[in-house]
């Protein structure tokens, strides 16, 4: 998952708090990565949590499905 992790800090998706939820304040989203199950997930972000509880829009399993979510839906 550490390519991941390069991944999104390449697209201005930052960790805060160091325990694997991304954010980034030009979308509604969070990312969280989750090293012990081998997925990433896509969830709503309410803005207090980064994303902790938020819905759970999409969930990944590899690096490449997430960067091609990123080609189709947000253009980076």
């Amino acid at each position: 998952m550490n390519h991941c992790e390069t991944f999104l800090r390449s697209k201005n998706w930052i960790d805060n708090d160091l325990d694997a939820r991304y954010i980034n304040v030009n979308h509604p989203y969070a990312i969280l990565i989750s090293e012990d199950e081998g997925m990433i997930t896509l969830r709503g972000n309410n803005g207090f949590d980064n994303g902790q509880n938020g819905e759970e829009i999409f969930s990944f399993t590899s690096l490449q499905e997430l960067q091609e979510w990123f080609e189709n839906n947000i253009g980076e």
